[in-house]
């Protein structure tokens, strides 16, 4: 896929996938308001969302696991070259 047609991210969208894509064990966060979210900002993980760039695994007693997606290893992989 050329860069072109890969979505745009902010420096701080591409902090995220990095920390996602490396995180072991994987990040959870919580979608409800009340919960923690690990730290993560709720409108950059909207923002990922939305792009495809990740994706919420199911429900757990941790949150929901937050995986990237092959679009969000393209985009990291990009910025990189």
């Amino acid at each position: 896929m050329a860069t072109s047609a890969l979505p745009s991210t902010t420096a701080t969208g591409r902090d995220y996938l990095h920390r996602f894509a490396a995180a072991t064990p994987v990040v959870h966060v919580y979608r409800d308001p009340a919960k923690p979210g690990s730290g993560v900002s709720r409108p950059a993980l909207d923002r990922l969302l939305r792009d495809g760039l990740v994706v919420l695994g199911p429900a757990t007693d941790q949150g929901r696991p937050v995986q990237v997606t092959d679009l969000g290893h393209q985009v990291l992989a990009a910025h990189r070259a």
